[in-house]
């Protein structure tokens, strides 16, 4: 959701000292989305909403306006503001399903029929110069996972400092 302004910059969660200003995902236990981020370190006024597997299924053949009403409302009660106060700062919206799309058919990343241990291909440094990491590089068994590209992001440390990088 892209708004004309960050105006959750001024806002503070219940018991809390410190604005929402830096703040880079927000989680809650709202069905339809309950993880939210912004673009931090950038400092522009684009919040996205991710709808996990469950609630995508459960949304599947919304119309566009739909599924931004159902984020517009999460993110109101996320954040205990009224909707119609959300919807007179926003300035777009915009979403992706994955799983309609043909060319990711709902995965991140995904090996194909017969590319078992490319990962170990993908995620092999080139002459411990250039090293790689991403979801798509796990060998840990969470390939296409924000936990495999942690994962990836280790074992590519690991290497580096094996390289003397």
């Amino acid at each position: 959701l892209c708004f004309h302004e960050r105006f959750w910059e001024n806002l503070k969660p219940e018991g809390e000292h410190k604005t929402l200003a830096d703040a880079s995902f927000l989680f809650s236990s709202n069905d339809h989305f309950p993880t939210w981020w912004t673009e931090m370190p950038e400092h522009v006024p684009i919040i996205t909403g991710w709808a996990p597997a469950r609630a995508a299924e459960s949304m599947k053949g919304m119309s566009e306006g739909r599924i931004v009403d159902k984020a517009m409302s999460s993110l109101a009660e996320l954040l205990h503001l009224e909707k119609a106060h959300l919807q007179g700062k926003l300035a777009a919206a915009y979403f992706h399903d994955w799983d309609s799309d043909p060319l990711s058919q709902g995965a991140y990343s995904y090996v194909k029929v017969g590319g078992e241990g490319c990962q170990h291909t993908l995620g092999a440094p080139l002459q411990s110069t250039l090293f790689f990491a991403g979801e798509a590089t796990d060998i840990s068994g969470h390939n296409g996972t924000v936990h495999g590209a942690m994962a990836s992001g280790k074992r590519a440390a690991k290497d580096i400092i094996r390289a003397g990088k």
